[in-house]
């Protein structure tokens, strides 16, 4: 049987409830695909709603399309976040804002949605507007802005701030620096340490807003003498003059750009002074690197005292003081050539035994010759040598001294070498005093009547630590001789280590004092002699 429609007009307000429906009556099984269409529903569903005009609270819900699902679903509005843009970067992040024209900035990250836009804040919190911003894509802007309007000093760095186009801001601070003052890449503090020869160092700076050029200039303190800064490059450079002493230079520089900001930076550099090197037995010098020239001290070993001597007569009678031994020869030279990194050797000459001349030392080229030993009691003659030694007493005559050889050798160890004459030995009939060994300063000074002769003096320097004056090379004293009485008085040794000869009746000469080139003492007459003495070890001293 067929169902009739049923107007609307023909049903009461209650004739259809919810209570009357059972929970199954409608189905999608029982629908027809066409049962419902966007055309049957009406626009007020939604346009007919009161409109919320607060803010949601988060406990509402809101419709959303699931594409995932293709279907509508609810959200509560606490669960809807909006997500604010990430700046990774932006470029460039250094301006001149006197350099004229326009700068286009280059903005990249993430999130940057349709509508999102740009600015720059500076370090003072202004607005820097961009007279242009293009959204090139999700992860990159484009912002354009005259470089005048970024002045530096307070106002930089700038900051760049990213708003969405659902209004949400993100800030990346402090990226842009206008105007900044030049760079240092050298580190502040010591450019180095060096002696003496050529010295270069170099001090670089950049200009952060440009690729423009950095000059120099010595802001404050003073560079060694011989040092110049080149303005242009930044170049330290010159030949050192040697310091009597360790010193550093402080000094500051100051960088300046094209458009005249600066930066200064302090620098130091150390003049080490003279290095002292003494050899007091044979080795090799190792020249530093950079050094070219040295200075050379060179002293022989020195000859040895002669032997005092005995009776030569009839009973009671006595023989001759000897003489003094004859100082090292010396050698003094200032900027002796050298060649940087390479060797030079070194030989220390020992000094001779009795009446014994001294060995030599040698320096590279120099060679400083042994002094000469002393002449044996009894008219005996000085020996030749650097400084040669005094010649002995002689029985009814003259011992004479020996000759100095030092000042007659070829090239350098001749033109600054030094070396004296011994002196003679005093005459007499057998109780005469020796004469003394000639120093590197004086010669020997001949034997007054029973006294011996005084040793000659050295020379002093100050090239072993540079301050304190040192003697070298003094000549041995001679032997007493006899007086008849008693004996006669023994000479002092020269100064520079020279040893004093010995006392009558029998008194022995002393060593010359070791590595300073000193001659040995002659022995003193006695009716049996005495024993010569040992000259003093050479020495050789360089100083850079």
């Amino acid at each position: 049987m067929a169902i009739s429609k049923i107007k609307s007009g023909s049903l009461t307000d209650n004739s259809i409830t919810t209570d009357k429906i059972n929970n199954d009556a409608i189905t999608t099984a029982k629908l027809g695909t066409a049962s419902i269409t966007s055309a049957d529903i009406s626009a007020d569903i939604i346009t007919g709603q009161s409109e919320l005009s607060e803010t949601a609270a988060d406990t509402d819900y809101i419709l959303i399309y699931d594409t995932s699902t293709s279907t509508l679903k609810k959200i509560l509005r606490s669960n809807i976040v909006l997500a604010a843009p990430t700046i990774t970067s932006i470029s460039p992040t250094t301006i001149d804002s006197s350099a004229g024209g326009n700068e286009t900035f280059t903005i990249t990250g993430t999130g940057f949605s349709t509508g999102s836009t740009a600015r720059l804040i500076s370090a003072l919190g202004q607005v820097k507007e961009f007279s242009s911003v293009t959204r090139n894509s999700t992860t990159q802007i484009t912002g354009i802005i005259s470089k005048s309007s970024l002045p530096g000093g307070s106002l930089s760095p700038y900051s760049v701030q990213v708003t969405s186009g659902s209004g949400v801001s993100s800030l990346l601070a402090n990226q842009i620096n206008s105007d900044a003052t030049p760079t240092f890449i050298t580190a502040s503090g010591s450019l180095g340490s060096q002696r003496v020869g050529s010295f270069s160092a170099t001090v670089e700076a950049t200009d952060p807003d440009s690729a423009g050029v950095v000059t120099y200039d010595l802001y404050s303190g003073t560079l060694p003498t011989g040092i110049t800064l080149n303005s242009s490059t930044g170049v330290i450079s010159g030949t050192i003059t040697p310091e009597t002493s360790e010193t550093t230079y402080n000094f500051t520089i100051r960088a300046t750009d094209v458009t005249s900001n600066t930066s200064t930076r302090a620098f130091s550099i150390t003049l080490l002074g003279p290095s002292y090197t003494s050899f007091t037995s044979s080795g090799t010098f190792s020249v530093p690197s950079g050094i070219t020239s040295v200075n050379v001290l060179v002293v022989a070993g020195a000859g040895g005292g002669g032997p005092g001597g005995g009776r030569v007569g009839p009973p009671g009678d006595n023989g001759s003081g000897a003489g003094g031994g004859g100082a090292g020869g010396l050698i003094f030279r200032p900027g002796f050539p050298v060649t940087p990194g390479g060797t030079v050797s070194v030989t220390v000459g020992c000094g001779g035994g009795s009446a014994t001349s001294g060995q030599d030392s040698v320096f590279g080229t120099l060679t400083a010759k042994g002094g000469g030993g002393g002449g044996a009691g009894n008219k005996g003659a000085g020996q030749a040598g650097g400084s040669a030694g005094g010649g002995g007493g002689g029985q009814g005559g003259t011992g004479p001294g020996g000759t100095a050889t030092q000042p007659t050798q070829a090239g350098d160890s001749g033109t600054y070498g030094f070396g004296n004459n011994g002196g003679n030995g005093q005459g007499g009939d057998y109780q005469s005093a020796g004469g003394a060994g000639g120093g590197s300063g004086a010669a020997g000074t001949p034997s007054p009547g029973f006294a011996g002769g005084t040793g000659g003096i050295g020379k002093a320097y100050t090239i072993a630590n540079g301050t304190t004056p040192v003697y070298y090379a003094g000549g041995g004293g001679g032997g007493g001789g006899h007086t008849g009485g008693g004996g006669g008085t023994p000479a002092p040794g020269g100064q520079g280590g020279g040893g004093a000869g010995g006392a009558a009746i029998g008194g022995s000469g002393q060593n010359g004092t070791a590595n300073t080139g000193g001659g040995g003492g002659g022995g003193a007459q006695s009716p049996g002699g005495t024993p010569g003495s040992s000259g003093g070890k050479g020495i050789v001293i360089v100083s850079y």
